[in-house]
């Protein structure tokens, strides 16, 4: 008896595992709250390199006794049953998506460099940058006394680049023009003395060509249930695009998160998003498009994805009527369907 119930828990655990690993990349990405990341602290010696990555996720201790298979399916299963009512192009977006409505954020890294509590905080001005965009770096903390920002290859250590900091209204600041062909892997070294003491602090970042670039967007439509807006995208290679973009109100509150994908060639193209009428109810108009991200998606395992640019921060969409959407709730597809009628069936397993 004891062996059967141990059997049904291990194939509810496996059964669990694998829903999760089949499904977890078709749903929506949970935020990351990186106003609530716990900063990294370590110990600073005189030459000593301080690694720092792109904003990471705060270790969270889990009790496994206190959770069950079956309440993490659950769980698991009552997410993906809410993100159903929304249909995956046009998902409601809120203050607190921190890392769909700042994708591109650096997050500052502030570092002990000494026993008397002396630190310094490091930052760039964004985690990817899209050539010819400048590379930008702060620097503050006491006791500084000039500092040099240094771009390198970390295949091979050698420095690309490099430029002193300036001092400008308390904060040190360096900049480094972009160039082509930049390296793909690359690391930002700001190298600084403190009290006599010199110190040197790693920044991750990417530099890349872009693959395509937004240049402009139709005006507004509706199409049953959907305000749709076509982009105009010039494309530098064929392949899988993907489009974001995030949709606000009159008052600047975050609405939805639209996502586009689709084939595309190479030239002048269109990609199409939409906004479904559900997350338009009761929202203040004219609405505006902003926060653009262009993906030509990976072609094959172990080939990254590459980045596009956008030639605009901002798009309004004037003169559109809500009224003219039909009310039609979202119906998933059969393949959601099939999903969630899965994972309903695991989370109502044997316990």
């Amino acid at each position: 008896m004891k062996k059967t119930k141990w059997l049904k828990r291990s194939i509810l655990s496996v059964s669990l595992i694998f829903s999760v690993w089949l499904f977890w990349p078709s749903m929506t990405t949970q935020p990351l709250q990186y106003n609530n990341i716990v900063h990294q602290t370590l110990p600073v010696k005189s030459g000593h390199v301080i690694n720092t990555e792109k904003p990471y996720l705060p270790l969270v201790k889990i009790q496994p006794k206190h959770i069950t298979a079956n309440a993490s399916a659950k769980l698991i299963t009552s997410a993906y049953a809410a993100e159903l009512t929304f249909p995956p192009y046009s998902q409601p977006l809120s203050a607190n998506d921190f890392d769909r409505l700042q994708p591109n954020y650096f997050n500052p890294q502030s570092v002990p460099v000494d026993d008397n509590g002396t630190k310094l905080v490091a930052a760039l001005s964004k985690y990817r940058y899209t050539y010819p965009e400048p590379i930008v770096a702060s620097l503050t903390g006491d006791g500084l006394a000039g500092a040099q920002l240094e771009l390198t290859n970390i295949s091979n250590g050698k420095v690309v680049l490099n430029t002193p900091f300036y001092e400008e209204n308390g904060t040190w600041k360096a900049i480094l023009q972009g160039e082509v062909n930049l390296p793909q892997q690359l690391q930002a070294l700001v190298n600084t003395k403190v009290n006599g003491k010199q110190v040197t602090i790693a920044l991750a970042l990417k530099y890349v060509n872009s693959i395509a670039t937004l240049n402009s967007f139709e005006s507004a439509i509706s199409d049953g249930a959907d305000m749709v807006v076509s982009a105009n995208i010039t494309t530098r290679e064929k392949g899988l695009y993907r489009l974001r973009a995030n949709l606000f109100d009159a008052n600047n509150k975050p609405i939805a998160h639209l996502v586009a994908k689709e084939k595309l060639g190479e030239g002048n193209k269109q990609l199409t998003i939409k906004a479904h009428h559900s997350v338009l109810v009761d929202k203040q108009a004219p609405f505006y498009l902003s926060t653009f991200s262009i993906e030509l998606m990976s072609p094959a395992p172990g080939k990254p994805k590459k980045f596009g640019n956008s030639a605009i921060k901002k798009y309004i969409i004037n003169d559109f009527e809500i009224s003219s959407l039909s009310d039609t709730p979202y119906q998933p597809t059969e393949k959601e369907q099939q999903r969630l009628q899965l994972l309903q069936e695991i989370s109502s397993g044997g316990s």
